[in-house]
C-alpha cells in the first residue's frame, strides 16, 4: 500500500516549476544519529561518495571522522543511493541538522515516490526521528511532506495545489 497517491501531489513534484531539488531535513541531531546514518548505509549496503571541497575522499569510516576539526575548512558532500534510480545529497555542514535534498526527476510517477517515501521511513526508523520534505529552498515554510516516527507514516501536508 502506497502512503501517497501520485495522482495527489505531482503537481508538488514538478521539477520545471518547483526546484528540482526539495531539502530533506532531520532537525535536532547529535553525533549518534550521524552514527546511525553511517550505520544505516552500511547495513543496507548502499553506495556511497564522498567529496571534499573539490576532490573525491573516502568515504569517512565514522560520523566524527565526518566532523573532524582539520577537515572543516572545505565543504563536504555525501552523495548515497538508497535506490538505484534515487540520490540522497547530504551535506554535513552542522551536527546539529542532517540537511540533504533529493533530485525530483527522479521521483516521478508512483513507483518512484513509493520508493521515495520508502527511503524516508527507513531513514526516520534507524533515528527515531520525524524526516521533513521542504520545497526546495524553502525550509522557513511549513513542511510540505513528513515521515512522522511516532505513527510510522508518510503524510503530505501542503494541500492541494
Amino acid at each position: 500500500m502506497s502512503d501517497l497517491l501520485w495522482d495527489d501531489v505531482k503537481q508538488w513534484f514538478d521539477p520545471v516549476g518547483n526546484g528540482s531539488a526539495p531539502d530533506v531535513i532531520v532537525a535536532d541531531t547529535t553525533l549518534a544519529h550521524w552514527q546511525l546514518v553511517f550505520d544505516l548505509i552500511r547495513s543496507r549496503g548502499w553506495l556511497c561518495r564522498c567529496e571534499r571541497g573539490d576532490r573525491e575522499t573516502a568515504v569517512p569510516e565514522s560520523a566524527a571522522d565526518l566532523f573532524a576539526a582539520e577537515d572543516r575548512e572545505e565543504r563536504t558532500l555525501l552523495t548515497v543511493w538508497p535506490d538505484p534510480d534515487l540520490e540522497w545529497m547530504v551535506r554535513p555542514w552542522a551536527v546539529e541538522e542532517i540537511l540533504s535534498d533529493v533530485d525530483l526527476y527522479q521521483i516521478q510517477g508512483q513507483e518512484r515516490l513509493d520508493a521515495f517515501c520508502r527511503f524516508l521511513r527507513t531513514l526516520g526508523d534507524a533515528l527515531r526521528k520525524d524526516v521533513f520534505v521542504y520545497g526546495e529552498g524553502d525550509n522557513i515554510y511549513p513542511p510540505m511532506m513528513t515521515y512522522g516516527a511516532a505513527v510510522g507514516r508518510v503524510a503530505f501536508l501542503a494541500g492541494p495545489w
